[in-house]
């Protein structure tokens, strides 16, 4: 055997690392210009390398080690490791993650990160070979909306009305010079009450409309805007909650966030404009959207579950501290009772 790893290039090597990538989550494709999008979008100022592993020259296995540019902090790194079914077990992931290390170690690294799912035993069992310990789960749920009954909600759209506040999408509303930044700075209020277990840092602006609003699979009318007419933020403006859908081009659409203003909650504004983002992929092709939530966020779960979304294998969060600091693991017992 006769096993390389290199630099990937780019955009050469990214049609066979989204195949790799389909192999081994099918229920999550990419294509080639998905990931050409993302690398060309990357921040620089968070370091990132990306490698592939060769077997007798043919690609076989992928690597990625980068700064967390979600929640940075000095020293934490977060990796990557995929192999194609049919070269696991040969040693190839062994090789890369060896790699991976040995390319961060002179940047002073003090925790490591990956991520994983509750149905890869194989992936989690070489994690946990290598010391490190599940710190966190994300609960993935899917919607089939081609069997949903909007009629069974249609009091909700009232509810909100008689709070004083409108619902419109960002088709709507983008003509707004100064709509991106209140959608940005509200978004950065609402991620900082999303329970990951994170510490977030705030996106540039320029940085957050190539990611967001400029992403491909971004549909405008898909994305939808709760307004209280009498409020005039400095920051936000109107904007008081937003629910995002992006379509993945294998069909399906994904929730990328659902939140409110904290004085905004209890009205009925998060589920009215989940209902309408619903109502819209009903109304283009009914197709299925999933969504993430995590285990304090059991306001969010209770209503997911009303709609009738279907809980999915979880999200794992791996952690390994190199700098001496004790990693707590993910509470179990209480991980059960969220269910």
């Amino acid at each position: 055997m006769s096993l390389l790893i290199r630099l990937a290039r780019k955009p050469q090597d990214f049609l066979r690392v989204a195949e790799i990538l389909n192999a081994v989550e099918p229920e999550w494709p990419v294509t080639a210009g998905m990931l050409e999008h993302w690398d060309k979008n990357h921040d620089p100022k968070y370091h990132r390398a990306e490698f592939v592993a060769e077997l007798d020259a043919q690609i076989v296995g992928l690597g990625s080690i980068g700064e967390d540019r979600w929640a940075y902090e000095p020293g934490k790194f977060v990796f990557d490791i995929q192999v194609h079914p049919e070269f696991q077990g040969r040693g190839v992931g062994r090789a890369i993650y060896d790699h991976l290390i040995e390319h961060v170690q002179l940047m002073n690294p003090t925790l490591l990160q990956v991520g994983t799912r509750e149905n890869r035993p194989r992936a989690r069992a070489f994690l946990e070979r290598r010391g490190f310990v599940e710190t966190w789960r994300r609960y993935e749920s899917w919607l089939e909306t081609r069997d949903f009954d909007c009629s069974l909600y249609t009091d909700l759209a009232e509810r909100v009305k008689r709070a004083g506040l409108e619902i419109k999408s960002w088709g709507e509303l983008s003509a707004d010079p100064d709509a991106p930044r209140k959608l940005w700075e509200l978004d950065w209020l609402l991620l900082q009450d999303v329970p990951m277990g994170l510490k977030f840092v705030k996106r540039d602006l320029e940085q957050w409309i190539k990611e967001e609003i400029q992403d491909p699979h971004f549909v405008p009318q898909a994305c939808f805007i709760a307004l209280d007419p009498n409020r005039e933020d400095p920051l936000t403006g109107s904007y008081v909650g937003y629910s995002q859908l992006t379509r993945n081009p294998a069909g399906f659409w994904g929730i990328n966030m659902t939140g409110v203003l904290r004085e905004y909650r209890g009205k009925g504004v998060a589920k009215a404009l989940k209902l309408e983002g619903i109502r819209y992929v009903k109304e283009h092709g009914g197709e299925q959207i999933r969504t993430t939530n995590d285990p304090p966020n059991s306001a969010m779960l209770a209503m997911n579950l009303d709609l009738g979304f279907r809980r999915q294998p979880s999200l794992l969060r791996y952690q390994k501290a190199l700098d001496g600091r004790k990693i707590e693991p993910f509470d179990a017992e209480k991980y059960m009772r969220g269910r």
